[in-house]
């Protein structure tokens, strides 16, 4: 698994406090986080990350298939346990991810977004 530079992931500067974003969960021991997105693309644009910069979430998967579905894991329980909180997730939640060149953020993640 290639592991990207942490200078090249703003998520990592997100996670330590050095770059603005806000942190809705934290998972230490699995070393997750569910941050929301600096680029909504819906009323509720939320991201899964693991803290550790991988490239991708198809590189995530294809070389760490268990961490994979632990995230996944991760962003489904973490979102649901904040549906009570943000009434907008009571219509449920879309949870995708790319995979190829469209990565604009080289980070492995998953967007959870409201339905609208």
């Amino acid at each position: 698994m290639s592991v990207i530079n942490e200078e090249g992931s703003p998520f990592v500067a997100i996670l330590a406090g050095e770059e603005p974003g806000a942190v809705l969960a934290r998972d230490e021991a699995k070393r997750f986080a569910l941050v929301k997105s600096l680029h909504p693309e819906g009323a509720i644009h939320w991201l899964a990350i693991p803290y550790e910069p991988i490239a991708s979430i198809e590189e995530l998967e294809k070389t760490d298939r268990a961490r994979f579905l632990e995230l996944m894991e991760f962003a489904i329980a973490q979102t649901q346990a904040l549906a009570e909180q943000y009434p907008l997730l009571e219509r449920g939640f879309t949870i995708k991810f790319h995979c190829g060149g469209y990565e604009t953020v080289r980070h492995a993640k998953l967007h959870i977004l409201s339905v609208e």
